[in-house]
């Protein structure tokens, strides 16, 4: 059942599990995210380059009652980039011709 503040139908992509008693700030659709393995290199005060292993999530979300979806990528909450479904196709676009420099 559809809560009481809820100003729109789930998007397709949405997992749905709203709560009457979600907060404000976390009335929110969100695909189930999508994990990926990464290594990431990180550069210390020093200068020194390490490279890190870890798992990244790739999802999206949109604020109930908004038109923008939003792309997430991150490791967590102090580590993450959200961009709009546009900029995240024009990131994949570009990483495809630079990777393709790779080869």
């Amino acid at each position: 059942m559809q809560p009481s503040w809820q100003n729109d139908p789930c998007p397709r992509w949405c997992a749905g599990d709203h709560l009457e008693s979600d907060l404000p700030e976390d009335r929110v659709h969100r695909a189930p995210g999508v994990a990926v393995p990464v290594v990431s290199r990180r550069t210390d005060t020093d200068l020194v380059r390490t490279a890190h292993p870890e798992e990244y999530e790739i999802g999206l979300s949109r604020a109930d009652g908004s038109t923008e979806t939003w792309v997430y990528i991150g490791a967590g909450p102090g580590e993450y980039l959200e961009v709009s479904v546009e900029s995240a196709r024009r990131l994949i676009a570009a990483l495809q011709h630079v990777c393709g420099r790779e080869e």
